[in-house]
């Protein structure tokens, strides 16, 4: 895992997650690293992630802001609870 600062953009995320008594920072497995940094560059903002370990497969979560650039972005929604529209299929894992 790669232990990282909480992007500027995702400032709300942070606070919240402070206030929960939680780190400022958050881990990201390190293969997919690379894919959630360009996604921070580009606005998302993450709400969590996994390389899936060579056992599932790679997801990321976004916020509902979010999604709508994803799709932009030409990813897929992974649909492991239908009722979510948050989940996506990750590029790189």
């Amino acid at each position: 895992m790669i232990t990282v600062d909480i992007p500027e953009h995702m400032s709300s995320y942070r606070e919240a997650r402070v206030k929960a008594g939680l780190s400022d920072q958050i881990c990201i497995d390190p293969c997919i690293f690379n894919e959630i940094q360009e996604l921070w560059s580009v606005g998302v903002i993450t709400h969590g992630s996994c390389c899936g370990h060579n056992k599932y497969k790679s997801f990321v979560n976004v916020a509902d802001e979010s999604i709508d650039k994803m799709l932009e972005l030409g990813y897929e929604q992974e649909h492991y609870d239908p009722t979510r529209r948050d989940t996506f299929k990750l590029k790189s894992a």
